[in-house]
């Protein structure tokens, strides 16, 4: 299974969506969008209570970062993949 974080485009200052997606191959497991990347934790717990799936199924984790301006947000995401690869081990 793969984890994949998506900071998408925001027009408005301080405010990054990010989509938390679980993917296993080409199938979507779950999606959950938050409104910043401070709230991501919260997505990946709901995703992993709706499809009851635990961190040991994660295989691999992926951000993809579509909006360049915003490092903060791109940290903070790259912190939790990070954590969570940690985790793995």
């Amino acid at each position: 299974m793969n984890l994949i974080f998506k900071i998408q485009k925001s027009g408005q200052k301080g405010k990054v969506p990010v989509e938390v997606i679980l993917k296993d191959k080409n199938l979507v497991i779950g999606r959950e969008t938050v409104g910043n990347a401070e709230k991501v934790l919260e997505g990946l717990d709901k995703i992993f209570k709706k499809s009851r799936i635990g961190m040991t199924a994660i295989k691999n984790i992926q951000t993809i970062d579509l909006n360049k301006n915003r490092y903060t947000s791109y940290r903070i995401v790259r912190s939790i993949e990070k954590a969570l690869k940690l985790k793995e081990v």
